[in-house]
């Protein structure tokens, strides 16, 4: 699974941020201290395992307002998916996981865990997101 593209319609302080056409061997994000790296290191994760209670208290709501949450775009085995989660419905919520499978089909988070090839969320942190 390779993320393609991000859109951020609200979290910590990003709003209203879209990042198109990823490069699908490596992306390297940089900027100085507080630039919003871990924000969208975390948001990232928030789309893919859910809010969790730390990210909730730290990231939400989002400092400048919008809609807290986003989606990705990511291409692979099958085709390209596009996974959008928004936690607006409580201080508990983990927020609302929505997959369009490459035929356009609204799916579950089924086709996520799939996607993600039931890699759990300490072995992405551990692994895959440095």
């Amino acid at each position: 699974m390779k993320i393609t593209d991000i859109k951020i319609d609200g979290f910590g302080v990003w709003r209203d941020l879209s990042l198109r056409g990823l490069s699908p061997e490596l992306t390297v994000f940089y900027g100085p201290n507080e630039a919003g790296k871990s924000t969208l290191m975390q948001f990232m994760r928030s789309v893919l395992y859910g809010v969790s209670p730390a990210r909730r208290e730290k990231y939400l709501p989002p400092v400048v307002g919008g809609r807290p949450g986003g989606w990705l775009k990511v291409i692979g085995d099958d085709g390209a998916i596009t996974i959008s989660r928004y936690a607006d419905r409580g201080p508990t919520d983990v927020g609302k996981v929505t997959v369009i499978a490459p035929d356009g089909q609204e799916q579950g988070d089924r086709l996520l865990r799939e996607a993600l090839e039931h890699v759990d969320e300490p072995t992405y942190n551990n692994i895959f997101a440095v």
